[in-house]
């Protein structure tokens, strides 16, 4: 508590003008002979000890009111925190302005991000010549002189005047950390921190509110300066009366294989974080145009809703998409998510077989010719080439996604090599039984490769006995868990139809726990396999694919097995690249196959080039670009690669933006300990809260009604407790001795 005019505690000393009065008043009467004193004695005894309790209590009030008036007329003021402006000392403030998408919620009819912007201006308008000031935003490109102090207070208006509110979500925490370090090293008198928001609980999830660590020269047994633990934090709240928000906060691509003309299902989810039943509308853009539009949807109070489109790409190629929220909205900034989806891409596959044969329909691999390559006139997502045992040795097996290995006799050693230098370096191998297929000399092969090439080992090939109840197994388990059979669980008859009269046994159970088992058999067999190994996958099909060992390949799922589990290997399933706005976009390459450059084009549509390089110019193993401060599709050429490689990013903003939740103004005080915490009433008028940062609270008022009520009750404790002199006597007493008795009881 400090006093404005200290002089007057001194008038604290009238308070003993009621003792010293009270003294004089208890001075003895004077004797004055009478004829009796029997009734005055009688009045005198009944009324003394009350008389003395009503004497105390006037004094002490009338010392009350004395010490009260003087320290009110000292004009007292609470406060414990540094004068933003006075006594002529210079000022260092930092100023976080959150600019992340919550802010641009429409509050009160304006945008909050506008609100917050007023806000700094005034915190402008109060610095005066020489302070020093610093902007710190939580999102959006920086500006050069972002998060410096600075006492040329026009740079920071222009700052404040440029930015805009962005994409980004906002980490309040680790901004207020800076603000402190950067205030720590100032050597102004005054300091605080202007935090200008709309106090998302969402903004403070991740943030560290720690006190700030001790400087250099600070040791652990002597405490840090007063000025770096203990900077005051002033709240801004802009978050007031939100206009009515539905957020698209969702969106799940389906497609059973990226190819043209195939549906596509698109499931797209709503919320809406109002506490009112919103109706919006959504419309679904395929490259520009709008393909689709729903009926008005009705999302209940703070509740989701989804809904989903059905549609098909015309032709093949990256194709972008867009989900639009139609109407008007409290926030544009949600309304809107990016995908992107390429179809017919091309992918290489080879098919191996033991040998030609002149009649194609005798070929082991005739069928999966066909799935594989079903002659689609409008395009087709694989390209396949189809190769002899032989001709391995010769071919570049880099060039391929996936090679299926159809019948093959055990593969010699150089063979074996180069497969399983393939696998390792992220190739694809899958293994379809057959005749040729020696159990035997496949695990010998095997384990000269270092267990790289199968997996599982084999244990023997299976057929009926002869006069069993049984001549064949059917497959009853499909793992809908896998990305590639998920849809072909349903309906069971899809897979149940399919019979085996001969297979190879696999021993899964000695293998490690990174085998999956991703087809059975009724009696529990393993039908289908996987196995991870380096960078690269193994698989084996333990039955043949022509109609000698099962009737697979004559079933509706042989075709939709064959290609999702090709588009699940190639990561056809996976090119769907989405990040969040202000989160880097990362491409991940072997140091050996470096590309010389990248290009990125953001959705602007410029056209950016870096080189894959460090700090230090050696070529890495990933390339980051960390500018996606807007939303929509990035795309990333990677130029003078082995390969030409182009990659599609979605970017949107964090869909958890939309959540409506503060954090409460307990919380905070809890975070940030010992820290004074000052909340702004109302963000289009600071003054009241410079006026307490400058001055306090100002307690002249509450110590004037003090003396009020002092006074009152003064005049009532005189009132009341004052005895019925009168009453007190009995009645047959004369006048005379009446007024003898209440002048002997002033004396007493």
């Amino acid at each position: 508590m400090t006093f404005a005019v200290p002089l007057f505690l001194a008038a604290v000393l009238a308070a003993s003008i009621p003792v010293v009065l009270h003294m004089i008043n208890r001075q003895k009467a004077k004797d004055l002979p009478f004829s009796t004193l029997r009734f005055l004695r009688i009045s005198v005894e009944k009324t003394r000890r009350r008389k003395r309790i009503h004497d105390v209590l006037l004094m002490l009030v009338r010392m009350a009111v004395l010490i009260l008036l003087a320290i009110g007329l000292a004009k007292p003021t609470l406060t414990n925190l540094r004068s933003l402006l006075g006594g002529g000392a210079t000022s260092a403030v930092a100023i976080v302005l959150d600019n992340s998408a919550s802010m641009g919620t429409i509050d009160q009819g304006r945008m909050r991000f506008e609100t917050a912007v007023g806000a700094a201006m005034q915190i402008m308008d109060e610095l005066k010549d020489g302070d020093q000031v610093a902007l710190l935003l939580t999102g959006g490109p920086a500006f050069p002189e972002q998060g410096k102090l600075d006492r040329t207070h026009e740079k920071v208006r222009q700052m404040i005047a440029g930015c805009q509110v962005s994409y980004e979500r906002a980490d309040l925490g680790v901004k207020v950390e800076q603000a402190r370090k950067l205030l720590a090293e100032s050597d102004a008198v005054n300091k605080q921190i202007y935090v200008l928001t709309d106090l998302q609980k969402l903004c403070w999830e991740s943030s560290n509110t720690s006190p700030l660590p001790l400087g250099e020269g600070t040791s652990a047994s002597a405490p840090a300066d007063e000025d770096e633990e203990e900077i005051p934090i002033i709240f801004v709240d802009c978050n007031r009366t939100p206009k009515p928000n539905v957020a698209v906060q969702g969106l799940k691509l389906d497609a059973p294989v990226p190819v043209a003309g195939l549906p596509i299902k698109a499931t797209i989810e709503l919320f809406n974080a109002s506490p009112v039943a919103q109706q919006r509308h959504i419309e679904l853009h395929i490259d520009g145009t709008k393909e689709k539009s729903s009926p008005v949807l009705k999302i209940p109070p703070e509740g989701r809703l989804t809904h989903d489109f059905q549609f098909t790409f015309k032709r093949g190629g990256l194709h972008r998409g867009e989900v639009r929220l139609v109407g008007e909205d409290g926030s544009k900034l949600d309304d809107r998510r990016f995908f992107t989806m390429e179809v017919d891409q091309g992918i290489p596959v080879a098919i191996v077989k033991a040998k030609r044969h002149e009649i194609p329909y005798l070929e082991d691999t005739f069928y999966i010719e066909q799935a594989l390559s079903p002659g689609r006139s409008g395009g087709w997502a694989l390209r396949t080439t189809i190769l002899t045992a032989g001709e391995l040795l010769a071919e570049q097996l880099s060039k391929y996604t996936v090679i299926f290995c159809v019948n093959l006799p055990a593969p010699g050693a150089d063979t074996a090599k180069r497969l399983r230098t393939y696998v390792e370096n992220g190739g694809n191998l899958i293994w379809i039984c057959g005749d040729n297929v020696d159990p035997e000399a496949y695990n010998k092969l095997n384990q000269q490769a270092g267990g790289a090439l199968l997996p599982a080992p084999l244990l023997e090939v299976r057929t009926p006995a002869e006069g069993a109840a049984r001549a064949s197994w059917n497959i009853t388990f499909l793992d809908k868990k896998h990305p590639a059979l998920g849809h072909l669980v349903e309906p069971a008859s899809l897979y149940q139809s399919v019979l085996v009269y001969k297979h190879v046994r696999m021993d899964t159970k000695k293998e490690n726990s990174d085998v999956w088992t991703m087809a059975g058999l009724d009696d529990g067999e393993a039908l289908l396999v996987q196995r991870s190994v380096e960078k690269g996958k193994v698989l084996m099909l333990a039955t043949s694919a022509h109609v000698g060992w099962t009737n697979m390949p004559l079933r509706p799922i042989f075709l939709p097995l064959l290609a999702r589990l090709t588009f699940d290997l190639a990561g056809a399933e996976q090119t769907r690249h989405m990040a969040l706005a202000g989160s880097p976009l990362v491409v991940q390459f072997d140091q050996q196959a470096t590309p010389g450059g990248v290009e990125v084009v953001p959705p602007s549509g410029e056209t950016i080039r870096r080189r894959a390089v460090d700090e230090q110019g050696n070529r890495t193993a990933e390339f980051r670009y960390a500018e996606t401060h807007d939303i929509g599709v990035y795309i990333v050429r990677l130029l003078e690669a082995a390969q030409p490689v182009r990659i599609a990013y979605s970017v949107n903003v964090d869909p958890d933006e939309a959540d409506p939740t503060k954090i409460e103004r307990a919380e905070l005080e809890d975070r940030f300990g010992k820290t004074p915490i000052v909340f702004a009433e109302n963000p289009d008028d600071l003054s009241s809260t410079f006026a307490w940062l400058r001055e306090g609270k100002s307690l002249w008022m509450l110590f004037l009604s003090a003396v009020l009520v002092a006074l009152v009750f003064e005049t009532f404790l005189s009132n009341r407790l004052s005895p019925k002199q009168e009453e007190e006597l009995p009645q047959d007493v004369p006048p005379g001795m009446r007024r003898l008795a209440r002048k002997g009881r002033g004396a007493a």
